[in-house]
């Protein structure tokens, strides 16, 4: 009778254990949670503020579910269609506000990422000409287009308004990730702590960048034909 006490007290304990460890585990689940759907939701905030749109995250989620939903009662109720397909067409109907997000977000980088040279080039001239740095990124917002005009035009109004010159150079690169951004980012702020002649350093940058782009561009065209043939190959129907 005193094992069967002691066995019986012991499975009792080992299934509390096991529960103890359930609800642990659960519990850092769904603590999680939250900081996944908020670290995601940034995300999505991010490049809605990169592609220059007026949307917020909710908009785009709602614009998601309703393409969803009406691309599977459209395949399902109007065309009769199995549900497999009908779930195809709503994941492709769902997939595209996102999309066009992302599509409208690289577009908007590679153009500013072609107008960089130009912008460095005339703050370079301003610096030369004896203006000050904040002078100088106000005519970039002026005298220059869209999109680097808006952005440069922001970092200006940031410092104006008490933002120290630092954050708003790193709210910029976040706003545009752009690698060349970053480099004109970083060499601004070490002259800033060690001093040196940064009119040259912009000159060379924009130098560097032009050759880049003119490289890429090279690549581009030389690579076109076995481009084409891959997609052409790719469209043929399988025999």
């Amino acid at each position: 009778r005193a094992r069967r006490h002691l066995r019986r007290a012991l499975g009792r304990l080992r299934r509390h254990a096991q529960l103890r460890h359930l609800r642990h585990g659960l519990q850092l689940q769904l603590q999680s949670m939250p900081v996944q759907c908020a670290g995601r939701t940034h995300q999505l905030d991010r490049y809605l503020l990169q592609a220059h749109l007026n949307w917020t995250v909710s908009d785009l989620v709602l614009g998601c579910l309703a393409l969803g939903a009406a691309g599977y009662l459209a395949t399902s109720g109007l065309l009769h269609q199995p549900f497999v397909i009908a779930a195809m067409v709503a994941g492709s109907m769902a997939w595209l506000p996102l999309a066009y997000v992302m599509r409208r977000r690289s577009r908007r980088l590679a153009r500013l990422e072609q107008q960089l040279p130009d912008a460095l080039d005339l703050l370079s001239r301003a610096l030369r000409a004896g203006h000050a740095f904040g002078a100088g990124l106000q005519m970039i917002g002026d005298e220059m287009n869209e999109p680097i005009a808006s952005e440069f035009r922001f970092v200006h109004d940031e410092v104006n308004f008490g933002v120290s010159l630092d954050q708003a150079l790193s709210n910029l690169s976040v706003r545009a990730p752009i690698t060349d951004l970053r480099y004109f980012v970083v060499a601004v702020l070490i002259q800033r702590d060690a001093g040196g002649n940064l009119t040259e350093v912009l000159t060379n940058l924009s130098g560097l960048i032009r050759q880049r782009l003119k490289l890429f561009r090279h690549v581009r065209v030389l690579s076109a034909e076995g481009r084409m043939s891959a997609w052409l190959l790719s469209l043929l129907p399988f025999v």
